[in-house]
Formats: structure tokens, sequence, C-alpha cells
């Protein structure tokens, strides 16, 4: 992405589709101009005099498949940090895909958040979500699944969780006990929802450095992503940004995930007005976070992390070149 020579239009490309007569918000236009110096290192003047390109413009200059998909996936990172939801916004997002002739299910969650009340864009999510969940579960012990599909933990599993607070200080286990420590978390248990999916998702927590607030859950899906650009990771960073950003579920106590809203409407934003990505140092800890990933040449995220328990994490990080994120802007969320 560094050197690629359609920076300039994928990033006018994003101008033009956030811009509703407004130029964008303030908060998508933050975010945006984060990718632009951070990830396509854009000089702050480049960027500033860089006129934008009709969606037809960019389709026509940009014709690489990764490029297209990567450009959709930050225009609805963008989609989703307007506050108030605009069909303007939605109808421009939707032209600039079929433009560039990309489908799937992050855009149909688009338009569901348009359309539908809280309750109903939850469940349609949660039902694509839930063809992804055994590509995100860690991947340890005999492969055994219930009737519904799911993978199923032995009690050595359980037991070896069990262990982590006795491990070598330093070690992935012993990191990993520590994150549910300072954090106030239980460690999953059979009487978890989805133990095996959280598991995997808190190893990369620890691997990446990433603290479980608003921040650090949507760099940590940005993170993943980046690394690896499969529909499971891509759709787990979507999930991030529909709790933290957008604010249309959250994580539920009996069930994975439950809707918020008044009276059936989708809640927008914090408080109703503003999103994670509003808070101080998050738009450039999201940048950050696309460009660390995109700098480990193995994807760590489905490894077999119980495995990995016994070893230093810093020879982990050091083994696929995760690198230090950004210190200085949100350090609350970062565990380094």
């Amino acid at each position: 992405m560094l050197n690629n020579p359609h920076r300039h239009s994928l990033v006018a490309g994003l101008k033009d589709l956030i811009d509703c007569d407004d130029q964008g918000t303030q908060e998508q236009i933050s975010v945006l101009k984060a990718i632009a110096l951070g990830i396509f290192k854009i000089p702050p003047e480049t960027y500033n005099n860089l006129q934008s390109v009709s969606q037809h413009q960019l389709a026509e200059t940009v014709e690489e498949p990764f490029l297209r998909r990567r450009y959709i996936q930050l225009a609805i990172m963008l989609e989703l940090c307007r506050h108030p939801k605009s069909q303007q916004q939605l109808s421009k997002l939707e032209s600039a895909a079929e433009l560039l002739g990309l489908r799937g299910d992050a855009l149909t969650v688009c338009r569901n958040m348009i359309d539908s009340s809280a309750l109903e864009a939850t469940t349609d999510y949660i039902r694509r979500y839930e063809q992804y969940f055994l590509a995100l579960q860690e991947q340890h012990g005999p492969e055994t699944f219930n009737h519904e599909g799911s993978r199923q933990y032995d009690d050595l599993f359980f037991q070896t969780l069990d262990t982590f607070s006795s491990m070598s200080p330093g070690s992935l286990g012993r990191e990993f006990f520590n994150f549910y420590e300072r954090n106030g978390m239980r460690l999953p248990s059979r009487a978890s929802i989805n133990p095996g999916y959280y598991v995997c998702h808190d190893m990369n927590h620890v691997i990446a450095g990433y603290e479980p607030t608003g921040i650090g859950e949507i760099c940590l899906g940005a993170f993943k992503l980046s690394m690896n650009d499969s529909d499971a990771n891509w759709m787990a960073s979507m999930t991030n940004f529909l709790i933290h950003e957008a604010g249309v579920f959250k994580p539920g106590h009996s069930a994975q995930y439950e809707p918020v809203g008044a009276d059936g409407d989708p809640f927008d934003g914090l408080k109703g007005q503003r999103g994670v990505m509003t808070l101080k140092g998050a738009p450039e800890m999201l940048a950050d976070a696309l460009e660390r990933g995109s700098q480990c040449p193995i994807d760590f995220s489905t490894m077999d992390h119980i495995e990995m328990a016994t070893i230093p994490l810093k020879e982990i990080r050091e083994k696929y070149n995760v690198v230090p994120p950004i210190i200085g802007l949100a350090d609350s969320s970062i565990r380094w």
C-alpha cells in the first residue's frame, strides 16, 4: 500500500465518497486524514491540496482486485463514522461498490442500519457472522463439533487455561492470564458463551498489544484484517466497528451479542452523538494498526495459541514481526 501508484487516487476517491454536501463530518475527515498520512504516507500539504475524484473516475483508474477490496473496506469504515446515518452517504457507498464490482455481507449490514431496527439489524448481522465463527475459534485439541457445527473443547483445554496463572512471567500464557486479571474478566470456561472464540480473540489482543477498550478493539480488528484480508477477519473487524463506533449491538450476557437502541431504533454512536473514532488519538491508532498488521509476514491470529503458551511473548512478537504501536496517543488502549 505504501508505494502503490494509485494511493493518491484511492484517497481522492474517499474524499469524494464521504462528501455529502459537507466535505464529510469532522470525524470522517479526521479518520481519512490519519489513513492518508499513516498508511499511504501522503505528506500533509499534498493531502490538503488533493482534489477529490468521482467514484467513476476511481473505478477507471484502480483495477487491482486487492486495492478495490481495500478501498471499499476503508469506505465502509468511514461510512460507519458518520453520525447520524445518511441515505446519501449509503447511496454513494453502494454506487462505488457496484462500479468496482464488489458485493458482500458488509454492504448489506450498512443498508440494514438505514432500513432496519436495532433488533432486526443485529439479528441479521449475527446470522451472517456466525458462518465465520469456526474460522475465528482457537485451533487447539481434537477437532470435534456439536450438532450446530461449533467446535467443542475437552476438559484438558479448560484445565490448561487454568495453569496460565502459574506459567513463567513474560510467557504468552501468563500474559493472557494477566490480561484477564487486570481487566476484571473471568477466564473462559465451559459456562462461557463461545469460549473458543474468545480465547483466540484475546490471545490476539495480547500478542498485538491492544487492551479491550473501544479503541483497542477496533485497532485489533484492523490489525488482523491487514495481516490477513480474509472474509472472517473482515467481518470480525466490522463487528468491532458496529459495537464501538456505530453502536448497533453490544456483547451480551445470555447471547454473544444483543441489540442496543431506544424503542427499537438503532443506537447511533456514543451517547447517540459520536463514535470511538472521535476520541483522542483514535484515528491515528486505527491507521497505525492497519500499518502494523501489514508488516506481519505470517497470520498468527488463528494459530494454536495454547500450544505457544509457554513461549515468551517477546519471542512470539519478534517471530511474527509484531512491531511496537504508536505510544503517546491512546496509551490506555495499549499494553506493550
